[in-house]
């Protein structure tokens, strides 16, 4: 016997509805969102008088509206970078990646109370094999997710 009524016709549109719904609301992908927070290769030249630093965290803080308290800078090709997800790095089970190359960053460190847009910030270059933001003084892996 075939169902009747509404009802059938009523689920149908709503499976068909969550089907469309879950093509077109995606997560984002993680390894663009890095690279546009963190690559800065050639590396920038401030403005004069403006410190590395407080000139990119300045425009890092427009899109965020937070000053933060620390962020790292990497200055290497972004291509070269993505080899860290598959050939060079290693990967844990959240596919995020460690790097077998160590790169070039810039850390920047708040120096004064953060708020926006007056945050003032320390940067100090280094070379580390891990890639981004420092978590307990040790870069945190690069997100290599789908």
């Amino acid at each position: 016997m075939a169902p009747r009524g509404p009802c059938p016709l009523l689920f149908l549109t709503l499976v068909l509805l969550a089907a469309g719904l879950a093509q077109l609301i995606r997560p984002p992908d993680s390894y663009p969102k890095f690279v546009r927070e963190h690559v800065d290769f050639p590396k920038s030249r401030p403005p004069k008088g403006q410190s590395y630093c407080d000139h990119m965290m300045q425009l890092l803080s427009q899109s965020m509206g937070v000053c933060k308290l620390t962020h790292t800078f990497i200055h290497a090709h972004a291509s070269r970078l993505r080899t860290i997800c598959t050939s060079g790095g290693r990967c844990n089970k959240y596919n995020e990646c460690d790097s077998n190359a160590a790169y070039p960053l810039t850390i920047c460190r708040v120096r004064r109370s953060p708020r926006p847009p007056r945050c003032v910030y320390t940067g100090t270059s280094e070379t580390h094999q891990n890639s981004h933001e420092p978590l307990g003084g040790h870069p945190s892996p690069i997100p290599c997710g789908p």
